[in-house]
């Protein structure tokens, strides 16, 4: 806390006859730090949001013969990749999908799950795993994100890679998709967009495996999780 470091009252002063009233120099140093723990306040209420949105993973430790019970069918959907190629998840069977939602003007959460991410992918390149997982990052604002937004926003974190496609769409049928994968999206008035972040695990059958919350995301949690789907589906 802004002031923890601040010298405690000097004893020998008081017992040497001081007068108790702060003096000068005391009253000025009382006001820099109410100033300064009122700035400190007021930057931690205005980035209360970007904290809440943009949490550590929790070290839960890393279960290392994870259960993944089959949660629900995966939704099929067909989106456009950066070079306007269409992609059809139900085109992806006989491959784990890593399915993750993010808009390329996020300033926190959603560069965090796309580093997260970046991190799982760079394991499975070097576990000699990279073929066994699709991954799927979707954009929330197709408005704004336009195909050359989307390849830009991709570069920034060492891509293009392979197999890992950046999607969009006309914004109807981005919002079937939102639906479908209960990712909801509520604008803010700063022009971000409020949405859960959610990260799907789907199996090579086409089934959803597990769901991650940001809070829970551990690239290497999901690093053993996809080497179980491939053992389970040679």
């Amino acid at each position: 806390m802004p002031g923890s470091g601040g010298r405690r009252p000097c004893l020998g002063v008081r017992q040497l006859g001081a007068p108790t009233a702060p003096s000068a120099r005391r009253r000025a140093w009382l006001s820099t730090l109410s100033l300064l723990l009122l700035c400190a306040c007021l930057s931690r209420a205005a980035t209360a949001h970007e904290l809440k949105a943009a949490p550590a993973p929790r070290d839960l430790g890393i279960s290392p013969a994870p259960r993944l019970p089959v949660i629900k069918r995966a939704p099929d959907f067909t989106l456009r990749d950066t070079a306007d190629r269409p992609v059809h998840l139900s085109a992806l069977r006989g491959r784990a999908v890593l399915l993750s939602f993010i808009y390329t003007q996020c300033s926190v959460a959603c560069p965090l799950v796309t580093q997260r991410m970046v991190r799982l992918h760079d394991r499975l390149v070097r576990a000699g795993l990279r073929r066994t997982a699709v991954f799927l990052t979707v954009s929330v604002d197709p408005e704004r994100d336009s195909a050359r937004v989307l390849e830009r926003y991709a570069a920034h974190f060492g891509g293009p890679r392979a197999g890992w496609k950046f999607l969009r769409d006309e914004p109807d049928r981005v919002r079937r998709v939102l639906e479908v994968y209960d990712e909801w999206t509520r604008p803010q008035p700063d022009g971000g967009i409020d949405h859960p972040a959610r990260i799907y695990l789907i199996d090579p059958r086409g089934d959803i495996r597990e769901i991650y919350s940001l809070s829970f995301f551990d690239e290497r949690q999901a690093f053993v999780d996809i080497r179980a789907l491939a053992r389970e589906f040679p």
